[in-house]
């Protein structure tokens, strides 16, 4: 990924999350607290500690008895859920007649961008913040392109998700029909990393949609998007 050695002054941040009365929500149906289904609890707890390997595997400082050890666990681990495996993360199909837009939250909580019970997704969080979606990410070393940087594909997948939620507010969701991403500056790791979005314009069949992401009111990046709609059957 090349940046210029100077972005410039970036455009002044507007407020942020959880500001004094502003109503917040999450975008997508991602729930927690004491009442989540016991088989999601254990499903995010696998997860993490999922996480705790991939981490370990991508900055590898073990010796190869230690690595022999761990391939032979996680092997055994595999065997154990190669029979619960299915085809797609999607529910099976439901009636052509039914109206309600709201996809089943398995769909969310295994999402590869988001998914808390994705092993590869980064912590992500987005709200809604009037009509513009914002998120909120800390981007470890396990998604580390240049020394010291997120991966730059990995700054562009993060864009998709938020642009893709601020058409989700505005109810224009649909297919990413093109993505361009300007990077401004290296996205640094171990910082928290602010994502916002908001509908530029609708159209018969699409929405566009810009962001940009910042980190202490550096801005780091920004994009644009066409977003297909699509009938929601």
């Amino acid at each position: 990924m090349d940046t210029p050695s100077d972005p410039g002054p970036g455009p002044e941040r507007p407020g942020e999350p959880g500001e004094p009365g502003e109503p917040v929500e999450l975008v997508h149906d991602l729930h927690d607290g004491p009442d989540l289904p016991a088989a999601v609890a254990a499903s995010r707890r696998a997860a993490d500690a999922a996480r705790r390997v991939v981490a370990g595997l991508t900055a590898p400082g073990a010796d190869a008895a230690t690595l022999t050890e761990v391939a032979a666990a996680l092997e055994r681990l595999a065997d154990v859920l190669e029979p619960h495996r299915r085809g797609s993360r999607w529910p099976a199909p439901r009636p052509a007649t039914r109206t309600d837009a709201t996809p089943d939250p398995a769909v969310w909580e295994s999402h590869p961008l988001l998914g808390p019970s994705h092993p590869l997704a980064p912590p992500i969080r987005i709200e809604r913040h009037g009509d513009r979606a914002v998120g909120t990410v800390t981007f470890g070393h396990t998604y580390e392109g240049p020394p010291g940087a997120v991966h730059g594909g990995i700054v562009a997948a993060m864009f998709d998700i938020i642009l893709i939620s601020a058409a989700s507010i505005a109810e224009v969701a649909g297919l990413t029909g093109t993505l361009t991403v300007r990077y401004r500056a290296a996205t640094p790791l171990f910082r928290e990393i602010r994502y916002e979005a908001q509908i530029d314009e609708v159209r018969a069949r699409t929405a566009l949609v810009s962001g940009r992401s910042t980190a202490d009111g550096v801005l780091l990046a920004e994009a644009e998007g066409i977003f297909v709609r699509v009938p929601r059957a």
